[in-house]
Formats: C-alpha cells, structure tokens, sequence
C-alpha cells in the first residue's frame, strides 16, 4: 500500500490548498508590512535651478491621500515637478492649494493634469480684481494666463473654489491619528486689515497637522500683511514653517516668525538666492533662534516624516542644516 504521503492523489488534492495558504499568508504579510510601513509624509520637492526659485509640496497621507500645495517648478528647470510626481508613481492628487497666482507657485497645474494626473478639486485665491494683477506686469501675475488655467478646469470638469478662513480642507483618520489641512487665513488684495496689498499677500495660509504636529504654509506672506498677521488673534503656532517669499526681502517679519515658533523651517530657494543679501535677515533670524533651515537648492528634496507626536527631517543631500557659512564649491 502507498504511504498517503508519497500518494499522487494526495499530491494533486493538496497543492491547490497549499498555493490557498501560501498565497493567503503571502498578502496578509504584505498588508502588514503596508501597514507598518504607512506614514505621513510632506516633502519639499526641490524644483529650483541654480538663479530661479519655485514651490511644490507634496503631502502624502498614511492611507494613500496625496495633496499638492503650489505645483510650479523654475523658470530654467521645466518638469522638475513633473518629474518628480511620476517617479514616485503619484497618480491621484486629492487637493491642489494653489498659495497664490504667481507662476512660480502654479505654473505646472495644466501640466499634471494633462500628463494624466487625475486632480479632484483645486482651492484658490483670485485677486480682488484685476488691477491687482496688473500692476505687475510684465513680470508678476498675468491675468490672461490665470484665466487660461480656470478655462482648463472647467473644460476637464475639475471643480475650483476660494475657500474661507477656518474652513477644513481636508480631514483624514488613519489607525487611530487624525490627519488634517486648515485654512488659516486669506486675502484678495484689496479687502484686507491694512488696504490694498499686492499678489504675494493675496497667498493662503494653511496649517497642516498630523496627531500634534503642525505645519504652517505661508505662500509669499509679505511684510506689511506679515506684521498685521504677527498681531492678530489667528492661530499661527507650529512646529514647522514653509518659509514664505523664498526667505527673501519683503518677506513676513521676524515678530511673525516669532509667533509661528518653528522647531525647523523650509525655504524653497536656490542656493545662490538663499546666500544673497537678499535673504540675509531670515537666515539671520533662523542662525540666532538655532532653528534648523533646509533649503531646497543646496538640501534637494527635502521630507519631513511625521509620527503622532513629533517629526523627523531627512534631506536627500547633505548639507548645511544651519546656515551659519556659505558652502565652498
């Protein structure tokens, strides 16, 4: 008689069960595995060049969530933004904040879309009126191409809106931490505490938090709104601070940066920009508060990785986390 276990018949009735088994483990194991390795995470994408400067943040949530805060990348440096999205395989972006209408800070919007990058809605913060836009030409904000990019979301169907002081964006649960996207505080550059302001202080401030954790976008925050903004009652306290204006002149004032009480500060700069007298009062400020200052220029991609209850920076250079001396070439 044949052993049962040296059977053909128990071989052939067994291996279907086995690859059952052996399948089921496999992705239970890899559902583990996805769990244990989920986190949230906001990285600093470094589209600048070596003389031009831009913002795209990229928020990515524990359950898979991804938002965009600014998507633009320099002037001399297209599809950095771009290329950084399909990289990482980002295929869905729940939320664009577009900051403010200056190309630096939307000016690759079509550009995802179009690549087949699937945006649910965008929120945005239109200038009072056109006048606003105006003033700047033919450098700043450029009223045609503003309304060019509106024409384009309502041809694709994408919903647009300005949202409102206080308004949650965004609100996620995920293995018990609760994720969220707020806004803070916003403008139209003519309707503002201190009168007409330009496009830079028409930006909307967001506070991202995840368990304790607070992370403040400021867009282009400039000087006079900065110092009404020091002084009210808007809660600005955070644990990190998205530097506004590329850390440079005109940009929010040090009694603002004393409010926020960042324990890390970003700036999305180009190394040349950062070391410039142009930016010499907030790298000042940074050095003698002891704060530590990743600039995407000289840092590259910059990621905070949020736990619960505090963060952790990894930059994808080494670089200067204080900047206490120019870097030699």
């Amino acid at each position: 008689m044949t052993p049962i276990l040296r059977s053909p018949a128990f071989w052939v009735l067994s291996c279907p069960l086995l690859i059952v088994v052996v399948l089921a483990s496999w992705i239970s194991g890899n559902e583990d595995a996805a769990r244990a390795g989920a986190e949230t995470r906001w990285t600093m994408i470094n589209v600048c060049s070596a003389g031009h400067q831009a913002d795209c943040h990229l928020l990515s949530l524990a359950d898979g969530t991804h938002v965009l805060i600014d998507v633009a990348d320099a002037a001399d440096q297209p599809g950095a933004a771009l290329a950084y999205l399909k990289k990482h395989r980002v295929k869905k972006i729940r939320l664009v904040v577009i900051s403010h209408f200056h190309s630096d800070h939307y000016g690759r919007l079509v550009e995802i879309i179009k690549a087949g990058i699937a945006v649910e809605r965008v929120a945005l913060n239109l200038p009072g009126d056109r006048r606003i836009a105006d003033r700047e030409m033919p450098w700043g904000c450029n009223w045609e191409d503003v309304q060019a990019v509106l024409a384009f979301l309502r041809e694709r169907g994408i919903p647009y809106f300005t949202p409102k002081a206080g308004e949650r964006l965004l609100e996620v649960t995920h293995n018990g931490l609760l994720t969220t996207l707020d806004t803070v505080c916003l403008y139209d550059g003519i309707n503002t505490p201190i009168g007409e302001t330009d496009i830079n202080d028409t930006s909307i401030l967001v506070r991202f938090t995840h368990g304790t954790t607070r992370a403040l976008f400021t867009g282009d925050l400039n000087l006079r709104l900065g110092e009404y903004l020091a002084t009210s009652d808007f809660d600005l306290k955070a644990d990190l601070l998205k530097v506004p204006h590329h850390g440079t002149e005109g940009v929010a004032p040090n009694e603002f940066f004393k409010r926020v009480g960042a324990r890390a500060a970003l700036v999305p700069s180009p190394t040349e920009l950062w070391f410039s007298l142009r930016s010499k009062r907030v790298r000042d400020y940074f050095k003698d508060a002891g704060t530590p200052t990743y600039v995407s220029g000289m840092h590259g991609d910059v990621t905070v990785r949020f736990t619960g209850t505090d963060f952790r920076v990894m930059a994808q250079r080494v670089g200067l986390s204080l900047p206490e001396e120019r870097p030699q070439p």
